[in-house]
């Protein structure tokens, strides 16, 4: 449950602080930070077998949940950064002149690019309806190690925010350091549970390889 706590907290936070409604900026930070941090790493961890909110439910129910969850997460971020770019307007000032915007800018990119992945990946009929060939392991592979990048540039983007001048007003020495580490914990726990569940188990090739001449050896005797 640390996972949910560590989430719900940062992202309690972050909307005390910035205070939605407040003014037209207050809404980057609220929206950005349920997108990202509280409904992208549910429809994360909806797989885990530790951690997940829907444990008895089939691999397919939590498949259509992670859908749905991260469909919502995109639409959130989409207002979030509608929601700067406006306010940016209004006030004349210039875009993307940080490195906050800049990796903000190409990590949403990279959201609505995973998007149509996690589509293609639903509706695999679609890529072999145009003659492409690609197995649906290889695809869930690709799109889970996608995603572990994806979430590592949102991990970033996030930092770079801490730094930001409205956040550092915001805070202070204690509370930074705390909503460091809920992140931290964040981006670990994403990181672990799409490793354990994707990442090719090299050794048990070996370990059978090895044990091979092991079992010829008392077959002779």
């Amino acid at each position: 449950m640390v996972a949910h706590v560590a989430a719900i907290a940062l992202t309690a936070f972050m909307i005390y602080t910035a205070v939605p409604g407040s003014s037209l900026f207050s809404w980057h930070p609220t929206l950005m930070t349920i997108a990202f941090m509280l409904l992208m790493f549910e429809a994360i961890i909806v797989f885990s077998r530790e951690s997940s909110l829907i444990q008895s439910s089939s691999r397919v129910a939590k498949a259509e949940v992670h859908a749905w969850v991260m469909g919502i997460a995109a639409t959130c971020a989409s207002c979030g950064f509608a929601a700067i770019y406006v306010n940016k307007d209004l006030n004349h000032k210039s875009h993307f002149m940080t490195w906050h915007g800049f990796i903000g800018l190409l990590t949403l990119c990279y959201v609505m690019l995973q998007l149509i992945g996690g589509i293609l990946l639903k509706y695999s009929g679609i890529l072999r309806s145009l003659n492409i060939q690609i197995r649906l392991a290889d695809m869930k592979l690709y799109h889970a190690t996608s995603g572990l990048v994806l979430f590592t540039a949102i991990s970033v983007t996030l930092i770079l925010a801490f730094w930001s001048d409205w956040f550092v007003s915001q805070t202070n020495v204690y509370t930074w350091y705390a909503c460091f580490m809920a992140l931290s914990c964040i981006a670990m726990i994403v990181m672990m549970q799409i490793t354990s569940t994707y990442l090719p188990q090299s050794r048990r090739p070996g370990i059978a390889f090895n044990n091979a001449p092991a079992r010829k050896r008392k077959k002779q005797k």
